[in-house]
């Protein structure tokens, strides 16, 4: 039982319905859609995930990390977090709470999705660079052992902030 639900996240994020793909060119106007899905999402689990974390002291998505969003690393750092959340972060919430793991699923398929838009309009996501606050963040996720769950979780929204700060800026460009 305690395999079964990694690997259903996993099967559910590689077989999510492939839907038209919206052209790139739309992407600026779907944005702000993909981005309020995935608040709206979150905000059926944040209370659950921030109640959880007791570790006030740490925080896991620091200024560090918007920096290097904001600057040359932002695409590398944008990618990194959101294999982070899909990979290690979202399969091990999942094993925390029963009740919430269809919501987890569907983050993990609106990442998934939104990841995928950003990738095939390259504009939004050309990068090879490694994160250095990425590496950090692991360290510390890892550190943290069970709380870092909650911690990443309960973090999410911050997340999302940043992956709009980063797109609002491409769109600029």
């Amino acid at each position: 039982r305690g395999t079964a639900v990694p690997i259903l996240l996993l099967l559910l994020l590689g077989t999510a319905p492939a839907r038209a793909q919206p052209s790139c060119l739309h992407f600026p106007e779907l944005l702000p859609a993909k981005l309020k899905e995935l608040r709206i999402k979150f905000e059926e689990i944040k209370d659950y995930f921030q109640s959880k974390d007791d570790d006030l002291s740490i925080q896991l998505l620091s200024s560090d990390l918007l920096e290097e969003i904001k600057g040359r690393l932002g695409c590398q750092s944008v990618s990194e977090m959101m294999g982070f959340y899909m990979e290690e972060v979202l399969p091990r919430a999942m094993r925390t709470s029963a009740e919430h793991q269809h919501s987890m699923g569907d983050l993990g398929n609106l990442l998934l999705s939104l990841r995928a838009m950003m990738r095939r309009c390259h504009r939004f996501f050309t990068c090879e660079e490694r994160s250095r606050s990425m590496e950090h963040i692991k360290e510390t996720f890892s550190r943290m052992d069970k709380n870092g769950i909650y911690k990443a979780m309960g973090e999410f929204d911050i997340f999302i902030n940043y992956i709009e700060k980063y797109l609002t800026m491409k769109r600029r460009n």
